[in-house]
């Protein structure tokens, strides 16, 4: 599983690459398809725009986009929360 992480998350990148279990690269580095994207904002606005990037993004580059990108937001959550999502591909509540 490929993921992403912003910047500022760079505690949940080591967590999640000493897992062994995905590929885990900054989000501001990586501009391949992705299965997840971990970022930490506090509003829908914000959201919005980087889910519209992404949607862009994946049209450039002619990804198909039918099965989407699980978006975790890290506010308020642990590393090993965040893993269980992705391992359980499941997140509720996004705001």
């Amino acid at each position: 599983m490929v993921v992403t992480v912003d910047n500022s998350l760079y505690y949940i990148k080591q967590y999640l690459e000493n897992t062994g279990k995905y590929e885990v690269y900054n989000s501001d580095q990586y501009i391949g398809p992705v299965h997840a994207c971990i970022y930490e904002q506090n509003n829908e606005e914000e959201f919005v725009e980087m889910q519209n990037n992404l949607i862009n993004l994946a049209q450039n580059e002619h990804v198909d986009i039918r099965h989407g990108v699980l978006m975790i937001n890290a506010k308020n959550k642990t590393p090993k929360e965040i893993e269980k999502i992705l391992s359980e591909r499941l997140y509720k509540n996004i705001f």
